[in-house]
């Protein structure tokens, strides 16, 4: 295995990563500082060296579920530590960041009718043989990135396919009514499904623009040059700060308000997996920073009753109330006390709406794991 790595941006060739020694080094053959590859990693002459591979590639590596099928297949044919996962994923890698590869998985696309109303509880398993080696996604609940085809546009668009275990029951009705819940409160959010037999949650990948172009994103544990092992610790603040740091002035107080109401709801929802990885940034350029659409919104109390939040929010990992929350708003969004008041608002009418819907679906449904899944739902948004 070669231990060097050509790294693009939009197609264009920019630098070389290296494992040499120990050390992963990132060096740029691209004076355009158009052509940076992070927020954190701005083009210089001077490689980027670092103990552990840079947050930036390791954001491309698989976790949890999926990792653990990648490992298993290839433990014997090639190194599964991080440099080789990320050999093995990279031809691809489909993105802003990109690497050089001479090949490319042709695999022939679905169609979302199928995905959304599917014939047989095996469509799951199927697409994780068909989509495994092309899903460079993080987070620990199985998931496959896959090529739909949009019957009424004859469109191909990349959606983020989800499952759930044994673990998590009912895991993909959870989303869904989390994820409308965030949609109503006037979050942007990519758009979403939930398929008939409620197996499926599925999710259009929001990095792509409406001309077919890949948008930059970087999570949290990137722009605070954090690796994936240490995406719970820090702080709701820290994300603020982040916020602050790197969102492009014409979107920081969009990008803030935003990310208040997500903070509102996760607590209320009770979302202990809101770590630093399921916040982000996306951009165009230079001039176009802004918070990421919200995605990976679940209520986690339902499966594990004594669970605390992902990050410290107040200095501790707790849910909190609409006092506190809205000092936080004041103190680290920079919301008027007013405005923090007006979103809190938003926030509650958007529950009460999803509330009636959960409480419709409780009167005919029969089957008791959904029940408890959605009597939680309803108790928390009552």
């Amino acid at each position: 295995m070669s231990s060097k790595l050509d790294v693009k941006v939009v197609g264009d060739e920019v630098g070389h990563l290296f494992k040499e020694a120990g050390e992963f080094i990132f060096n740029y053959t691209s004076e355009n500082s158009s052509n940076f590859i992070s927020l954190t990693m701005p083009v210089r002459a001077k490689g980027y060296v670092h103990p552990y591979l840079h947050p930036v590639f390791e954001m491309h590596l698989p976790e949890g579920y999926l990792l653990a099928v990648i490992k298993k297949q290839f433990a014997k044919l090639t190194a599964t530590d991080d440099f080789g996962l990320l050999h093995l994923m990279s031809p691809n890698v489909k993105g802003r960041v990109n690497y050089q590869s001479s090949s490319k998985a042709t695999i022939e696309p679905l169609k979302l009718n199928d995905v959304l109303h599917p014939k047989h509880p095996q469509l799951f398993d199927e697409l994780l043989l068909r989509f495994a080696m092309t899903t460079p996604l993080s987070g620990v609940q199985p998931k496959v990135l896959a090529q739909i085809e949009n019957k009424a546009t004859l469109k191909l668009d990349d959606y983020i396919v989800k499952a759930w275990g044994e673990d998590y029951p009912q895991l993909a009705l959870n989303e869904y009514f989390c994820m409308m819940v965030v949609q109503l409160a006037g979050i942007e959010v990519p758009e979403f499904y939930l398929s008939d037999d409620d197996q499926l949650f599925i999710m259009k990948r929001f990095d792509i623009d409406r001309k077919g172009q890949y948008l930059g994103f970087e999570d949290m544990c990137v722009l605070q040059a954090k690796q994936r092992d240490d995406k719970y610790v820090g702080s709701y603040e820290q994300v603020a700060g982040s916020i602050k740091t790197f969102a492009s002035a014409r979107y920081k107080e969009r990008s803030l308000q935003q990310f208040f109401k997500m903070i509102v709801l996760n607590n209320t929802l009770q979302n202990g997996d809101g770590h630093l990885k399921n916040f982000g940034l996306i951009y165009e350029d230079l001039n176009d920073i802004r918070l990421a659409p919200a995605y990976d919104v679940v209520s986690t109390t339902v499966y594990i009753e004594s669970d605390i939040a992902a990050l410290t929010l107040l200095g501790s990992k707790k849910w909190w109330g609409r006092k506190f929350l809205i000092r936080f708003g004041v103190e680290n969004c920079d919301l008027t006390l007013k405005r923090a008041n007006l979103l809190y608002g938003e926030c509650e009418r958007a529950l009460a709406q999803v509330l009636k819907l959960v409480e419709e679906r409780l009167v005919s449904e029969e089957v008791e794991g959904k029940r408890k899944v959605l009597k939680h739902l309803a108790s928390l948004m009552a």
